[in-house]
């Protein structure tokens, strides 16, 4: 037998087996490891020669003047690009592609204001102020010098009420349409009836708070305290009076005070030391002051006013109200009972029987808002008024069936248009562009725009300022703006919200035009200014600006009584309130008696929203067919907005979205301050109450789209995977410049941090802990003081004692 070694060597030409998946562990463990090792078996490169039927990669777009500066990149294009296509790539999509089909708006006739008066204008018959009772010397202001001669319907049913003898022991409950003029409902009878103690001698603003006025946002109450103080410059003598006319001489002691939150609380103190007999005020800010302002003397109260009673509500200030009112009820007590027993320094002949008002106003009747009623008012009368005849004066109970149909002024023309997601931002900007066109000849026209969330606000403001239309210039900042962020990306991050103390700006694509914002993050005297900007009452306003536009969220949906604002765009539906926020905010226009337009911006799967919010405003109405919103094509729009024949709206509008596009690509803040509005509209989105998801819900958005409106070319997951990161990424930096900031260990505030860590981490502190704490259980409330008992928490009391304290508690 053969002593050699055989081998048998089978050579097997088929393709090599893969390696046998791993088995155990859980589904999604097994299921990623799958995907990665058919991820890496595509990307292995071919040792055979390329399939000729595979589609080649595509080339970038390049800019035509680039391209010709660098003719050598046409063969490094020509090369795959693997590594660049792991890069987090960048979309341009067209706006006017892959949009869902929306039909035609239909023409709805109950749409158009009818033409009769308007609701919520001044009466047009022969009523005026003097005839409803009060004084010569107000009546006259109001004519002579704040230009008003008849009253509204409202305030000829709410002033007689008040003022009437038999209804002085009564609490009011004001229900009327927004812009109806409730302001000088109740500031007129609260200076009716303050103005007759100006005769008396002892009477200066030393006297104490006599009258209290509650809004719910610092720029309502703004707005209340500049309407008091331009009532509180009557005369106080009548014209033709001499000065040798024996007649009752009235001083000037009444004077308005504002105490909001953001002020400075020294000067307010300073103020209320002095003497403020009219307060406006923010509920905080109240009873801040009640608790811990010594000098705040309201025992004497006479008016309480409660202000948009249902956004009170809303904010969440019922238990502050609350509070309010036990305080004054408290104070009032403690000063009666100081002069029924001689120890006041009061001086003598003060009503102290009469006691206080209170009159609550509010546009809704909700359940909320009766619960407040319930609390705040005594033997109600309930004043009503909706249409331009006097309404219905009293009612003792206060019923939510009252309250039910709400609707806008009858003079103001509701429009909606369906609006693709993607041609959002272009739709807003020719909608504005189509507006201020219109009103070209009328200077001075204001336009609002509602918006979700104050970083929606703060975006839109900066990209209007900031964005400009061009092409070479804007490619070349996005160029190097990109390379900055590519060489920077590990350092620091910016700042991302813009410059707080900046009021106003300006763009290029809405010409002759100032732009400012409104939110609650702003500082209050930016807000202020804002809001005196968009008034036209700012001392700095450029001259040549005819038209304002002024983005905020529902902060200004309330109340404010702006001036010549033409028309109300609702970019975002409201999230909160339903109809009721939705005739708020159509109310800042169309007011006393003036025209207005009332736009809003429908989503494709929003549809539904234009019926449900109609079948609101009718309430039980059903026969009711005035009210209705009316349809408006986005093409329409656009066309309006951008010119043009034909399509060629189409390209201008394409150009207008690349502009804004190359702004947010330009800067790190831009691109980040476009991100955090776009997951923080998301997050307003996702608030709608349950009640309305079958119209708003998250999963019937194109998120992809919805990116395109706020002018971002990434995909939302890299724009939320990227928000992410940055959080991260501040975090760690954090933690990093933790042990940075300890220098060397010989340093003195490194030595002076081991003293204190050595100093608590000893026995030491817990034994300085327990004697404080046993020296705390040996105190108790003596006359309002705490004092000492000098016995030990642990001392046991003696048995007579002990007896005692048991039959004194029994």
């Amino acid at each position: 037998m053969d002593d050699d070694l055989v081998l048998n060597i089978a050579s097997d030409t088929g393709p090599l087996k893969h390696a046998t998946a791993a088995k155990g562990g859980r589904w999604t463990d097994r299921l990623k490891a799958k995907r990665v090792e058919k991820r890496k078996s595509k990307s292995k490169p071919s040792k055979h020669a390329p399939d000729e039927d595979a589609r080649p990669a595509k080339r970038p777009r390049l800019d035509p003047e680039a391209t010709a500066q660098k003719p050598k990149q046409k063969a490094v294009a020509e090369q795959p690009i693997a590594a660049a296509a792991r890069k987090p790539q960048q979309v341009i999509s067209s706006l006017f592609s892959y949009n869902p089909k929306i039909d035609a708006p239909t023409e709805n006739p109950a749409s158009v204001p009818s033409s009769k008066r308007p609701s919520n204008a001044p009466l047009a018959d022969s009523s005026n102020f003097a005839g409803l009772g009060l004084d010569p010397l107000i009546s006259a202001h109001l004519v002579n010098k704040m230009s008003i001669s008849t009253p509204t319907a409202i305030q000829l049913a709410v002033i007689p009420s008040v003022n009437s003898p038999d209804s002085i022991a009564r609490d009011v409950f004001i229900q009327s349409q927004t812009g109806s003029g409730k302001t000088l409902s109740f500031l007129l009878p609260i200076i009716q009836d303050l103005l007759p103690l100006s005769s008396l001698s002892y009477i200066d603003r030393t006297i104490g708070t006599l009258a209290i006025i509650i809004a719910p946002t610092r720029e309502l109450a703004k707005q209340i305290s500049d309407v008091l103080e331009a009532l509180l410059q009557l005369r106080l003598r009548p014209e033709d009076e001499s000065a040798d006319e024996s007649g009752p001489r009235l001083t000037r002691w009444l004077v308005s005070g504002l105490l909001t939150g953001g002020g400075t609380r020294s000067h307010e103190k300073a103020r209320l030391r002095k003497g403020l007999p009219i307060i406006v005020a923010t509920p905080g800010r109240l009873l801040d002051h009640l608790q811990n302002t010594g000098s705040l003397n309201v025992g004497k109260c006479r008016w309480l006013v409660l202000d948009e009673a249902d956004r009170l509500m809303e904010l969440g200030f019922e238990e502050t109200i609350t509070g309010i009112i036990q305080g004054l009820d408290g104070r009032h007590k403690l000063a009666r009972q100081a002069v029924e027993a001689g120890k006041s320094m009061e001086v003598g002949g003060w009503d102290w029987e009469r006691r206080r008002r209170t009159i609550l106003c509010s546009a809704t009747i909700r359940e909320d808002v009766q619960k407040l009623a319930g609390k705040a008012l005594i033997t109600p009368m309930m004043i009503k008024a909706t249409e331009a005849e006097p309404a219905t004066k009293e009612s003792t109970t206060i019923s939510a069936a009252e309250g039910e149909k709400f609707t806008p002024p009858s003079q103001l023309a509701q429009k909606y248009v369906v609006v693709p997601l993607k041609l959002r931002l272009v739709a807003l900007v020719s909608l504005l562009r189509n507006l201020i066109s219109q009103s070209q000849n009328r200077r001075g026209t204001k336009i609002i725009v509602f918006l979700s969330c104050t970083d929606s606000v703060d975006f839109h403001w900066s990209l209007l300022g900031g964005a400009s239309m061009g092409g070479a210039d804007a490619a070349q900042e996005n160029e190097s703006g990109s390379d900055e962020e590519d060489e920077g990306g590990s350092g620091d991050e910016v700042d991302e919200r813009p410059a707080s103390d900046q009021v106003e700006v300006k763009s290029p694509l809405l010409p002759d035009t100032s732009i400012f914002r409104l939110h609650g993050s702003l500082p209050t005297p930016t807000r202020l200014a804002s809001l005196r900007g968009f008034s036209g009452s700012a001392k700095n306003r450029t001259p040549t600006s005819s038209s304002a536009v002024l983005l905020c969220t529902s902060v200004a949906s309330r109340g404010l009584d702006l001036p010549l604002v033409r028309a109300v765009i609702q970019y975002d539906l409201p999230t909160e309130g339903g109809a009721t926020e939705y005739v708020h905010r159509v109310g800042r226009t169309a007011r006393a008696g003036k025209g207005g337009e009332a736009w809003s911006i429908v989503a494709p799967s929003e549809s539904e929203w234009v019926t449900w919010v109609e079948g609101k405003m009718r309430g039980d109405d059903k026969e009711s067919n005035n009210i209705a919103l009316s349809g408006v094509a986005v093409e329409t729009v656009l066309r309006g907005g951008f010119g043009g024949k034909g399509t060629e709206y189409e390209a201008r509008a394409t150009e207008v979205q690349l502009s804004f596009e190359r702004w947010v690509l330009s800067k790190k803040e831009n691109a980040s301050l476009a991100r955090k509005a776009y997951l923080s509209h998301m997050r307003a989105y996702a608030t709608h109450p349950s009640s309305e998801k079958h119209i708003f819900h998250i999963r019937h958005l194109h998120l992809g789209h919805l990116a395109k409106s706020f002018a971002l070319r990434d995909a939302p997951k890299a724009v939320s995977s990227n928000a992410t990161s940055h959080k991260d990424k501040d975090t760690n930096q954090r933690r990093d410049h933790r042990p940075k900031a300890a220098v060397s260990e010989n340093s003195p505030s490194k030595k002076r941090v081991t003293r204190e860590w050595e100093a608590d981490h000893t026995g030491e502190a817990e034994k300085r802990m327990q004697t404080v704490v046993r020296a705390q259980g040996r105190l108790s409330k003596k006359g309002g003081v705490m004092m000492s008992s000098g016995a030990s928490e642990f001392q046991i009391a003696g048995g007579a004692a002990l007896e005692a304290l048991v039959g004194s508690r029994s």
